[in-house]
């Protein structure tokens, strides 16, 4: 846990890293479908290292944007919206919009963020070589995370017994980790009530049936539903006197307690480079998936004070940032 922020470059090609690249010659079309809105510090960061690699709206750069506004029962219709417009290239962060977009083209280039289990929910052929028109950049590396987050929950809640998992029930991703890290965390000793969230608008009850179910801390998983905009899903669980691990780092920096995850804005920036290439003519097929190598741990020192907490020295000592 901790400090590393260092991530996995995938192939040579995405090695190389300009602090200004030279502008294209030619005026590129890309669209971005986004889970709510396009907005925020991972969409401003991947704007912004767009323009740093040469790609300037308004100049060679045309960007088409549609928002399902938490609205995942519409995703398929806005994905074949958006392949009717035939863009060179479609942006399409996390599981549910990247599965959707895949299923509408097989031949414009995708390039995805945020996906956990590419090869698992049959975006990729493998992470090494996707294989079709699909590639991009994971967020979090598989393998037991959640329970990663649960260790950290547990050590800053030694008491606890009851976490309820807050979790959208459109997120493949999600439901995949959950069936196989759920069952670990009786190893902890505790007991996880999984919520799910289908719409924006179940936010607020799911907070209140984890107050219902006696749940002594909250995991917030990292879907745009449930942090957008991110002081939503603090201040409705600081009404509720929960304290929540997010998935999120904007949670934390808007009142939240505490996040561990990867770095949103390094993955922003990490995807603007999959869309330079693929736009200089790479192919998405021989484009390995990027995956995260470290993880960001945060604390909201003011908000532990507010829940009446402790902030032990163990975890203190491990954080990569400490807001006072």
């Amino acid at each position: 846990m901790g400090r590393s922020r260092t991530y996995a470059m995938a192939i040579c090609l995405l090695l190389t890293c300009a602090a200004e690249a030279q502008p294209s010659t030619k005026t590129a079309r890309i669209a971005m479908l986004c889970p709510v809105r396009c907005i925020g510090a991972g969409y401003a960061a991947f704007e912004d290292e767009l323009r740093r690699l040469g790609w300037v709206e308004g100049s060679n750069l045309t960007v088409e944007r549609r928002a399902l506004e938490g609205r995942y029962e519409r995703v398929s219709e806005l994905a074949a919206e958006i392949v009717r417009l035939r863009p060179d290239l479609i942006v399409g962060p996390g599981a549910p919009i990247a599965r959707a977009l895949k299923e509408a083209t097989s031949d414009i280039p995708i390039a995805f963020s945020f996906v956990a289990h590419p090869v698992e929910i049959g975006l990729v052929q493998s992470l090494a070589r996707p294989g079709h028109n699909v590639t991009g950049v994971a967020a979090i590396t598989p393998g037991a995370f959640l329970v990663k987050q649960l260790e950290v929950l547990r050590e800053l809640l030694p008491q606890a017994k009851r976490v309820a998992v807050l979790a959208t029930a459109a997120n493949d991703d999600y439901r995949l980790a959950l069936s196989r890290e759920v069952p670990l965390a009786a190893q902890l000793g505790l007991q996880i009530e999984v919520i799910e969230v289908r719409t924006r608008d179940e936010v607020p009850s799911a907070v209140d049936k984890a107050k219902t179910l006696g749940a002594d801390g909250v995991l917030v998983l990292g879907d745009a539903i449930l942090n957008t905009p991110p002081n939503r899903m603090p201040e409705l669980l600081a009404q509720a006197l929960l304290p929540a691990l997010y998935s999120n780092t904007e949670a934390v920096r808007t009142g939240g307690l505490i996040s561990y995850t990867s770095d949103v804005v390094a993955i922003a920036r990490r995807h603007a480079h999959y869309v330079d290439h693929i736009l200089r003519g790479a192919s998405p097929a021989e484009m390995p998936v990027e995956q995260p190598t470290g993880y960001i741990l945060i604390f909201n020192l003011k908000t532990a004070k507010a829940l009446g907490l402790t902030v032990p020295s163990s975890l203190l000592s491990q954080a990569d940032e400490v807001i006072e």
